[in-house]
């Protein structure tokens, strides 16, 4: 017998797209997706891969502003779109929006099963900030169960007094047999996909959103503390965009060697793959510090 799972999630992000594809093939369940927004212009530039979503889903009418570092999401409808949806199961992809208190208040008034997405560690910036931690706990509190990335987010809710029992792993992961393929035959065009991309000879590759929380201007302070001679022979490379595109760029123009390069563009997935094949070094976004 299947059982109906709505999951909320704020947008349409292509690496979720498989994901939801693979719950909806399990023969136990009936999954439809409810989505806020299709996407968030002001913080991600992702091509929505229509053609390859294989589950049934919806977007619901949405208004959004960004206030500082905060993004405010509202969106109207939810109520109805859960009713029509008769879940079995709810799943929020968070508890940063008021849709998903919107869908706690639902799911308890009608004795509806709630579980959260957590992709929180211990090492997040955004605990530190009280108000925010109120609200984590009191959200946390109105949860049957929940679903973590990894080892890092189960020890995380522990911290709430969560039991083990409550938390449930889907660890994220990539077609690695695609990437494979595809990076051999990258490598043995090496020549030409150089050229294409406008690539150095030997370079250090970022990969990632041009933002100050992915450590771009760290990355870019510790490679101009590199000695002359050795930025004249490895430059480094940005693949990716953002708002802080234009600052990171204006930066780099001290930091760079006449072989240096900057090059930060919008990359769709195929091409991004070829990149970190022909650099000598990958710097995985991020800043923790």
């Amino acid at each position: 017998m299947k059982r109906r799972l709505v999951v909320l999630s704020e947008i349409i992000a292509p690496y979720r797209i498989p994901v939801f594809n693979a719950l909806a093939g399990e023969a136990s369940i009936d999954l439809h997706v409810i989505f806020l927004a299709r996407t968030d212009p002001a913080l991600r530039q992702w091509r929505i891969y229509q053609d390859e979503i294989r589950f049934s889903y919806e977007v619901l009418p949405s208004w959004r502003r960004r206030v500082g570092e905060i993004s405010v999401l509202l969106n109207w409808g939810l109520t109805q779109a859960l009713q029509r949806a008769r879940p079995d199961t709810v799943l929020c992809g968070g508890y940063n929006h008021p849709a998903f208190w919107k869908a706690a208040w639902w799911a308890r008034r009608n004795k509806v099963p709630l579980m959260v997405w957590v992709e929180s560690t211990a090492r997040d910036r955004r605990g530190q900030r009280s108000w925010v931690e109120s609200l984590k706990t009191r959200f946390l509190r109105r949860c049957d169960a929940f679903v973590v990335a990894g080892q890092s987010s189960s020890e995380y809710l522990k911290t709430y007094r969560i039991s083990g029992d409550a938390i449930f792993s889907a660890p994220n992961a990539v077609d690695t047999e695609f990437f494979a393929w595809q990076s051999e035959e990258a490598r043995a065009n090496a020549a030409r996909y150089r050229q294409e991309l406008g690539l150095p000879l030997r370079y250090f590759l970022f990969a990632g959103r041009l933002i100050a929380q992915k450590g771009v201007f760290e990355l870019l302070a510790a490679y101009a503390s590199l000695d002359p001679q050795a930025r004249q022979g490895i430059a480094l490379v940005f693949a990716g965009d953002g708002p802080q595109r234009e600052k990171l760029t204006a930066s780099s123009r001290g930091a760079y060697s006449s072989r240096g390069s900057c090059n930060g563009r919008s990359l769709r997935f195929t091409t991004l793959w070829r990149r970190p094949w022909f650099s000598r070094l990958l710097a995985i976004p991020g800043g923790w510090w």
